[in-house]
């Protein structure tokens, strides 16, 4: 029997975006106040996003490859534990790339 899991934590981390996106999301929907800043359904659209992206990622699409980047620098400013997290999605995603690259014979394909 094969097994499907890739090296790198990506997935793992993944899970982290997805499970944080759904929470952000759910506390827009509700219009919940985080800090000074009350939260509304307009707001909605980055965590969705944020899901999205790591959904990708756990599937190894190439565009969900460079939103989790775009992500992961954002989270970067959330010392302590969104620079540990953000920074170490970066270094998955740059050491194990080659994870995102399309087969040879998927190139031409329609999705």
């Amino acid at each position: 029997m094969t097994s499907t899991h890739l090296p790198g934590q990506i997935t793992a981390i993944a899970w982290i975006y997805a499970v944080l996106g759904l929470a952000v999301f759910i506390a827009c929907l509700t219009g919940a106040q985080i800090g000074p800043v009350r939260l509304s359904v307009v707001d909605a659209f980055t965590p969705a996003l944020l899901i999205v992206s790591a959904v990708g990622a756990m599937f190894r699409r190439p565009w969900a490859r460079w939103l989790c980047y775009i992500f992961s620098v954002l989270m970067l400013a959330g010392i302590p534990l969104g620079t540990i997290v953000g920074g170490r999605m970066i270094h998955q995603l740059t050491v194990h790339r080659d994870q995102f690259r399309r087969s040879p014979g998927t190139a031409n394909e329609v999705r």
